[in-house]
């Protein structure tokens, strides 16, 4: 066998020994899409495309395709070059953060031997100065065997930085003896003119070799990083598991101490449950019956400052009464829990029936109390509606002169209900509710009426209460000495045409 036949055997044999590796490889990144594997592919093809260069050097092509392939060779051997130094780079974990001085050395790498390249095609195609072009070539050479150097320099400097750091140390050995010979052998054969193919053979086995090594560092790599992930999972889910029985016996004692404090909780309410049942009616009765009597004596006594006393004494019962009803709904109420009953109420009904009770308290200040009712429906709940207008018209009366009037109004406004109380009485602070909250004093929240009355502010808050409780909103407007209006406003409900009053 000759020795262009020799040559060409195995220039084809290790170029297709070098594409089935890219390829392996190449299938490999399309799974696993790590950065490792992308430079590893490019060393392999540039390998492969600059091996079978040979084939066009030494073949029978024309002077023209040859002068290409001859020209081509160093841009090739740049690729393969590239992608040794970036695996190297990538393998060995070399970054600014870890080691700032290596990571510049490789950056320089990296950039020249991206130039060269650009450089050697440019003078080809414009200048073709030739010292220039052997100048690039010498580089280029230069440049693949201190890339060899740099990545033994690198692993011995990392030996122990990593657990794998040592094996790419190892299986370099090959690869640095192949990149010697391959150098050696060129300028053997450029300025000497000397037979390498023995040289180009062994140097062939040698990276063949080589790749075959360092494909089995990245298996035994990726096999280790996967038992270390898995390991890592592991210990992550037991310290999970750790943490969520932790978690779980804790909520367990919480639980328990919620069940026993809603037991406790749920004895001290049916307490005052039973509390405030006595007090309705061991208090109120009472209450209302030292109210009858005292009006039956009223009315026996002829006109002397006896009865005036006792007129004194049944406004100051009619209050207290007045004042312990309206405590006691509201505290039941909270006790037991607030549940609505919301129902079509018939608002002229009820509006009237609260006029009717508050008639008599009316008639002795001589306040006339008129009705003004245009809408006659509201979805509410009827009971806390008749609270909320027996504290608004008690006040009325209250602070109202005697010979005014008191008038209750419903109205339908931009789709809203509104049912007002308004008289033109003394007037009041609008910003009574802040004012409430903020004033923890009892006898500073206590007004008195035209006529000696005593105002505590208890119905408004519980008022304002209700209101909200059925989704509404209360407006007050006042004047000092010219009157007050409160207007409790609610979502209109029904679609049904308004009733007017007839």
């Amino acid at each position: 066998m000759d020795n262009i036949d020799f040559r060409y055997l195995t220039t084809i044999v290790f170029t297709s020994i070098f594409g089935v590796f890219g390829i392996y490889h190449l299938l490999s990144f399309l799974v696993l899409r790590h950065k490792i594997l992308l430079y590893y592919i490019i060393l392999i093809f540039g390998l492969t495309v600059h091996w079978s260069l040979s084939l066009i050097i030494d073949g029978s092509f024309s002077e023209q395709i040859i002068l290409i392939a001859n020209k081509t060779s160093l841009t090739t051997a740049m690729i393969s070059t590239f992608g040794l130094l970036m695996f190297t780079k990538s393998y060995l974990n070399i970054s600014q953060n870890n080691h700032p001085t290596l990571a510049t050395i490789y950056r320089v790498f990296a950039i020249i031997m991206i130039c060269l390249p650009g450089l050697h095609i440019l003078n080809n195609i414009i200048t073709k100065i030739d010292w220039l072009n052997s100048s690039l070539v010498l580089l280029a050479a230069i440049m693949a065997l201190s890339t060899a150097l740099l990545s033994l320099f690198s692993g011995i400097r990392l030996y122990n930085a990593k657990k794998f750091n040592k094996y790419y140390l190892y299986s370099y050995s090959p690869y640095l003896l192949g990149s010697i010979l391959y150098i050696a052998s060129w300028f053997s054969q450029k300025y000497y003119n000397v037979d390498t193919d023995l040289v180009i053979l062994s140097t062939s086995i040698l990276v063949t070799f080589q790749l075959i090594l360092f494909s089995l560092l990245i298996s035994y790599k990726y096999k280790s990083i996967e038992d270390y992930t898995i390991k890592m999972q592991v210990e992550a889910n037991d310290r999970l598991n750790t943490e969520v029985e932790k978690q779980t016996e804790h909520l367990q004692i919480a639980k328990q101490d919620l069940e026993y404090k809603n037991e406790e909780l749920e004895k001290v309410n049916k307490l005052k449950n039973k509390l405030f049942s006595l007090l309705t009616h061991d208090v109120r009765g009472p209450l209302n019956n030292v109210g009858t009597i005292v009006s039956m004596i009223e009315s026996q006594l002829e006109e002397s400052e006896l009865k005036e006393i006792t007129k004194k004494l049944k406004n100051e019962v009619t209050e207290r009464i007045s004042m312990v009803n309206v405590l006691l709904d509201w505290s039941y109420k909270q006790l037991e829990g607030v549940t609505l009953d919301q129902q079509m109420c018939d608002l002229e009904t009820v509006i009237t029936a609260i006029k009717r009770e508050f008639k008599r308290a009316a008639d002795e200040k001589s306040i006339t109390i008129e009705l003004n009712i245009s809408c006659r429906d509201l979805l509410i709940d009827e009971n806390m509606l008749k609270v909320m207008l027996r504290n608004l018209l008690s006040n009325a009366i209250k602070f109202s002169k005697k010979g005014q009037k008191v008038i209750l109004s419903s109205q339908i406004i931009s789709n809203r209900v509104k049912i007002s109380v308004k008289d033109f009485g003394l007037g009041m602070n609008t910003d009574w509710h802040d004012a409430s909250k903020n004033n923890n004093n009892h006898s500073a929240r206590v007004r008195e009426g035209t006529s000696g009355e005593k105002g505590t502010g208890f119905g408004l808050m519980i008022t304002k209460d209700f209101v909200e409780m059925n989704g509404g909103e209360i407006i007050c407007k006042s004047e000092i000495n010219k009157g007050t209006e409160f207007i409790l406003s609610f979502k209109n409900s029904t679609n049904e045409q308004v009733k007017p009053h007839i």
